[in-house]
């Protein structure tokens, strides 16, 4: 993406095709030196945070001192979970199928309706949470045959797996706990960087 800059200004952005659809140039390219003549300047981006943590949306192109910059918006992600409401407000429901509801005369029963369990949107914490333990379940998992063996045959677990067992839970329990204490977005993706998950054997 290209802009052209005038007197402290972006006059027009886009591709070298569309700011010149009427130039033909040698082997297809623009060179520098037309660039230069033409005021045409290379449009870079300005920071776009981590998706996982933040909605990251686009905005304008505009100069930032004398460059022009395509602008993002970054918002944190909500950390903390919350009740799902409609439009209006009201507090939203999990549903499900009711086979006898009577829809009236001549009308098949049954349709879905409110449970008392109330519906809530995922929090990061919650969502962080919740691939903490799935990892920690992938990686006991290779070895939970052991588990089972001991108690269904009395065969002890090597020692070297006990190690490691714990060791995973323990990194599990470490990074819970981190994840729950954490105030911020950019506290949360600190800990999510920092797994430091044993290695089996």
């Amino acid at each position: 993406m290209y802009a052209i800059v005038k007197d402290a200004a972006i006059t027009a952005t886009g591709t070298i095709k569309q700011l010149f659809p009427n130039t033909s140039f040698a082997g297809g390219v623009a060179n520098s030196e037309f660039k230069t003549a033409e005021n045409v300047e290379d449009v870079i981006n300005a920071e776009q945070k981590d998706r996982t943590y933040y909605y990251v949306t686009q905005g304008d192109i505009a100069l930032v001192d004398g460059v022009p910059t395509q602008q993002y918006t970054n918002t944190a992600k909500r950390l903390e979970d919350e009740d799902a409401k409609d439009s209006d407000g009201n507090q939203l429901y999990v549903q499900v199928w009711d086979a006898d509801f009577d829809n009236g005369a001549g009308k098949d029963k049954g349709k879905m309706v409110d449970t008392s369990e109330k519906m809530v949107n995922q929090g990061l914490k919650t969502v962080m949470t919740e691939q903490v333990k799935d990892t920690t379940n992938k990686l006991l998992s290779t070895t939970d045959w052991m588990i089972i063996r001991k108690v269904e045959r009395s065969v002890n677990v090597p020692s070297a797996t006990e190690t490691y067992r714990t060791a995973v839970l323990t990194e599990c329990g470490r990074l819970e706990s981190a994840i729950a204490g954490v105030s911020d977005v950019d506290a949360l993706k600190v800990v999510m960087d920092g797994q430091n998950w044993p290695k089996e054997g």
